[in-house]
């Protein structure tokens, strides 16, 4: 086949994978997109991917811009229009309405989906066998069906443990909400019908303990930990709950709602 000069061939080995995780991503730096690609199998040569990259840039797939408050002043990438009707046309869960393109980003929105691609990687390198549901098919699924989460999370992750599936939605917390806010999440979330947990990560212990103070000990449990001891232990990580006055690992609580799962059957 022929195809009209100037015109960019994707690569459905190369190309559409790196698409899409810039898509999931939203906004994620170089060092960022080539771990996921090496972690994923899909790249092991950096130049090649720099190359790739560079070339999706220049064809408009892909849209780069300099973010100061990011990971070492690098740039950081998010899809282009012409990337998300692609991906779209493929089958990805892509909602193509408004776009970036030419905009100057919300550097706390960019901070916040670079750190939570940090949590995705630090999962990637666990070796443990998971599912990672990135927000942008979340918000397809709440937003075109009868059978949405009860709210946007960051993403939802399953995790195949020796007693099972852990499944739970993750949400990470850099900076404080309005109280009127939290109050509106924490009343969807006890109305969650999808999830039995949802883990919240922060920064630091303040703004772990101001959130959790919105939730009550109705179902489904909510727990809070800290993302630099996610980062260290992932399952294994300290994690506290409204309906335990001590900490427990996020994974004896994940494990204790699937016993109470099964006793239900």
């Amino acid at each position: 086949m022929r195809y009209a000069k100037g015109s960019l061939q994707l690569s459905h080995a190369h190309d559409y994978p790196l698409l899409r995780q810039v898509l999931r991503s939203g906004f994620v730096t170089q060092d960022q997109l080539y771990d996921f690609m090496h972690l994923s199998h899909h790249e092991w040569n950096r130049h090649s991917f720099t190359w790739r990259l560079r070339r999706l840039v220049k064809h408009k797939f892909v849209v780069r811009q300099s973010m100061p408050t990011a990971a070492s002043g690098q740039f950081v990438y998010s899809i282009a229009d012409s990337g998300a009707i692609v991906l779209q046309s493929a089958g990805e869960y892509c909602l193509v309405g408004w776009r970036r393109e030419g905009r100057v980003e919300d550097a706390a929105a960019v901070s916040h989906a670079v750190e939570v691609n940090g949590i995705h990687l630090t999962l990637l390198r666990s070796g443990l066998a998971f599912r990672w549901i990135p927000a942008t098919e979340i918000r397809s699924q709440n937003e075109l069906t009868r059978f949405g989460y009860a709210k946007d999370y960051d993403a939802v992750v399953e995790i195949m443990g020796t007693n099972g599936l852990l499944k739970f939605g993750l949400e990470y917390e850099r900076s404080a909400k309005a109280e009127r806010q939290y109050r509106l999440i924490a009343h969807r979330i006890t109305q969650e019908r999808h999830l039995g947990h949802v883990l919240y990560l922060f920064p630091n212990r303040d703004l772990a303990d101001y959130v959790a103070r919105f939730f009550t000990q109705r179902a489904p449990r909510v727990y809070f930990g800290l993302v630099q001891d996610w980062h260290a232990e992932v399952l294994e990580m300290p994690v506290a709950s409204a309906s335990a006055d001590r900490r427990i690992r996020l994974r004896e609580g994940l494990v204790r709602n699937i016993s109470v799962q099964l006793a239900l059957v």
